[in-house]
């Protein structure tokens, strides 16, 4: 009896842990989402950088870049598999690339504010920067741009 209280207790805490998940479910993905988005937004970073080593607005123009790169794949993917929103495209990509717009001019702008006082690596600077700014895109993207139209099921 020990042996299947033992059982019971697992099997009941694997439900609680599956409940947690179904309950966090779209954060999960969309956290997921935003690594892929991430690792490809810093690896073309570095890459322009590299590019336009010699420019003088080598991060903002890297930035620039890299940005329409990964928020491109990260639009695909938050409107399909983590929101599963059904609206057109049209209504979700011009409120998208608005909120992608203004937080790649923010991330541009600190990062170069930062290095021009500090001068270490952009991309040791990038990082922070860029999770400030991932915490309030969650809420605005999923409050305002791929918000469930009044007819999709839950």
């Amino acid at each position: 009896s020990i042996f299947f209280y033992q059982i019971m207790l697992k099997l009941s805490y694997l439900v609680n842990v599956m409940k947690i998940i179904k309950k966090y479910e779209t954060f999960l993905k969309y956290i997921t989402v935003s690594i892929i988005s991430f690792i490809i937004d810093i690896a073309f970073f570095n890459i322009f950088l590299l590019v336009f080593k010699n420019i003088n607005s080598k991060i903002i123009i890297s930035t620039i870049i890299a940005r329409i790169i990964s928020s491109l794949i990260n639009y695909l993917l938050n409107k399909n598999k983590v929101f599963n929103s059904k609206e057109k495209v049209f209504n979700t990509i011009i409120k998208y690339y608005a909120l992608v717009i203004i937080q790649m001019l923010i991330s541009a702008f600190m990062v170069n504010f930062i290095y021009s006082k500090v001068s270490i690596n952009p991309t040791i600077i990038k990082i922070p920067v860029e999770f400030i700014i991932f915490i309030c895109n969650y809420l605005i993207q999923k409050v305002f741009i791929f918000k469930k139209v009044k007819n999709e099921n839950k």
